[in-house]
């Protein structure tokens, strides 16, 4: 009985890992003062009729839980169309770049790292 009830929490689990891996768009490790890949950037959708609000996390640091919310990129209909216009993150000197052109965001490095 216990394996019954093993089985079924590993499957529920591995169920919620997948949904949750299937609204990521992108992520991404980037540097800065404290360390090599201490940032990690994540676009992310979760589900708003009609389509999706595509947001933003940067995790600070890993094995905490710590992270700054960039908050909703914008909305669109499918993550196709959401990893064209947010799939691409740049780390640079001045900050955190997601996306290009007019769906652009930009996390200036002095906030970024303000967290210390």
């Amino acid at each position: 009985m216990a394996g019954v009830a093993f089985a079924a929490a590993w499957g529920l689990a591995a169920l919620y890992f997948w949904k949750k891996v299937d609204n990521i768009v992108t992520m991404s490790w980037g540097g800065g003062k404290y360390g090599p890949a201490f940032y990690g950037a994540r676009v992310y959708l979760e589900p708003k009729s009609p389509g999706y609000s595509v947001r933003a996390m940067v995790h600070i640091g890993r094995g905490n839980d710590m992270f700054h919310d960039c908050g909703e990129l914008g909305t669109v209909t499918n993550g196709a169309e959401a990893v064209a216009k947010w799939g691409q993150i740049t780390w640079a000197e001045d900050g955190l770049h997601i996306g290009t052109g007019t769906n652009a965001y930009f996390l200036p490095r002095a906030k970024l790292e303000r967290h210390r």
